[in-house]
């Protein structure tokens, strides 16, 4: 029996997983840098199926992205200026930010889109 005989299939059932479009990774030119790709990942690991927002903490986001939080900020709202997710401010009654609102966009890649 040779070593890959041995191998099993990768059952997602009893596994966590999420989706994430591929042309993201496969057709995009305005997302420049990896970390940027790494960020929108970690927004779809979070995001709900129905609704596509997400509400992680800039500190989760760096820590899952394996980064900074300055640059998971710099890369957030390059995702933003891209077209790939809305960021909307959440406050209290008082006025405050409390935290953010990721939603995430549909971007068409197979169009020609202005950079």
């Amino acid at each position: 029996m040779t070593q890959s005989d041995n191998r099993t299939v990768i059952d997602f059932r009893k596994r966590k997983f999420f989706m994430m479009t591929r042309d993201v990774v496969d057709k995009d030119t305005q997302l420049t840098k990896p970390v940027d790709i790494a960020i929108y990942a970690v927004l779809c690991m979070y995001a709900d199926n129905n609704s596509k927002d997400s509400y992680p903490k800039v500190e989760t986001i760096a820590e899952k992205a394996r980064c900074s939080e300055r640059v998971a900020r710099r890369s957030l709202q390059s995702l933003k200026d891209a077209g790939y997710v809305d960021i909307i401010e959440r406050r209290d009654a008082r006025g405050y930010q409390t935290s953010n609102q990721y939603v995430l966009l549909d971007v068409d890649l197979d169009t020609d889109r202005p950079k």
